[in-house]
């Protein structure tokens, strides 16, 4: 259960900078580019900024008995399911109303 939340808890820290590209990407793609950004520019931008600047916040979660790959193939289903509930409720959204 601790490594659930741990691997959580590096999720929303991604979740963040994801957002802030995927809003540019809307801005100035529209609507439809934000699921393309959100799951592939947006998480490899987040993931990257994790690496360069916060590198040493993987010694916590090592410590915790998390691997990095577990942490990025975790984070990425989370992002890919978090995608697909956005994309149904505005399915939804559009056929309903």
């Amino acid at each position: 259960m601790r490594k659930i939340l741990n691997i959580f808890e590096f999720y929303k820290t991604t979740l963040p900078f994801n957002l802030m590209f995927c809003a540019i990407a809307v801005f100035l793609g529209g609507p439809d580019c934000f699921f393309i950004f959100f799951l592939s520019f947006g998480f490899l931008a987040s993931i990257s900024y994790k690496e360069f600047y916060r590198k040493n916040d993987y010694l916590f979660y090592v410590n915790n008995g998390v691997s990095k790959i577990q942490l990025l193939v975790f984070s990425y289903f989370m992002t890919f399911c978090t995608a697909v509930l956005f994309g149904f409720m505005i399915f939804l959204k559009n056929k309903l109303f």
